[in-house]
């Protein structure tokens, strides 16, 4: 009984550790992407994931200080996330806000082991070349 009650113990102070390991993928994440039209503003909103790795997201972009001509807009996103390697992967779908002469981005991406931020490329022909995003976290108070 006691070893039993002792194993029982371990295995219930070991799950935060493992849950810590593999950080939940959804919630706000907010950053910039590179395209032709120069560093962009992006607001990523992950949805729903799925045990399958399933995931859904809105793709939100706009001006930053040091491009402030980039329109807003924003779509919609399908893809996988993979917990165990920590790799994103979402394809465009369908706009939600398309500024003229806009065309939706795919992006492959890298959650770091803090769960705080994701990087990656964004794998298009249009002079695109990378992405960061930071969680956006709630403040307490």
């Amino acid at each position: 009984m006691i070893r039993t009650t002792f194993t029982t113990i371990a295995i219930m102070a070991l799950a935060p550790f493992a849950q810590a390991q593999t950080p939940p993928i959804t919630g706000e994440w907010t950053g910039r992407y590179v395209c032709a039209q120069g560093i962009t503003a992006l607001r990523l909103t992950i949805e729903k994931a799925s045990a399958a790795g399933a995931v859904t997201a809105i793709f939100n972009f706009g001006p930053l200080p040091e491009n402030p001509e980039v329109p807003k807009g924003a779509y919609r996103m399908q893809g996988t996330y993979d917990a165990a390697s920590r790799r994103l992967q979402l394809s465009a779908v369908k706009w939600i806000d398309q500024p003229f002469g806009y065309t939706m981005v795919d992006l492959e991406g890298h959650m770091t082991s803090s769960g705080q931020k994701i990087a990656g490329r964004v794998p298009d022909l249009l002079s695109c070349t990378d992405f960061e995003v930071w969680r956006r976290t709630q403040l307490l108070g």
